[in-house]
């Protein structure tokens, strides 16, 4: 057992001195060759000389006709108004934001009567709103999702 132990170790000790002597061999001179890091630009290779891109001259700036339709410098954006009362542009992310935050309001106020009608006892158990339970819910507030996996009000 001691024998295989000694064998072992005198191993170890071969490979790691073979691995401490060739590790000077190389020196500073490290070239990576191959597609691969010509590819990738890290080979070194004076062969593979990349060209300046050809790019087409860009169109000139649209001047307005005239600039006294255009606001102030600094001047807070107008709404124009069209012919339906619609003020445009309308970006969806802020409607999508009004909608969530109508509905959420829209529910707590649903709530808030419900939980009113059940500790006054004129109703036998709390009412879920359409859009959604009015219980407070761990389970919900984690993963955004009722039990029935459907999608919590105010979640995105």
């Amino acid at each position: 057992m001691m024998r295989h132990r000694s064998i072992r170790l005198m191993m170890l000790a071969g490979v790691a001195a073979a691995g401490i002597a060739l590790s000077a061999c190389s020196g500073t001179d490290v070239e990576l060759k191959g597609g691969l890091f010509d590819l990738a630009g890290i080979s070194g290779s004076t062969a593979v000389q990349t060209k300046e891109p050809q790019m087409a001259d860009r169109a000139g700036l649209v001047i307005p006709p005239s600039t006294a339709s255009l606001p102030p410098p600094g001047a807070p954006p107008q709404a124009v108004a069209v012919a339906g009362g619609e003020a445009f542009p309308v970006n969806p992310e802020d409607a999508k934001k009004m909608k969530n935050a109508e509905l959420i309001a829209q529910h707590k106020a649903f709530c808030e009567r419900a939980q009113q009608r059940y500790d006054t006892g004129m109703t036998n158990a709390l009412e879920n709103s359409p859009w959604g339970a009015c219980e407070a819910s761990v389970l919900r507030n984690l993963s955004g999702k009722d039990l029935a996996g459907k999608k919590a009000v105010g979640t995105q």
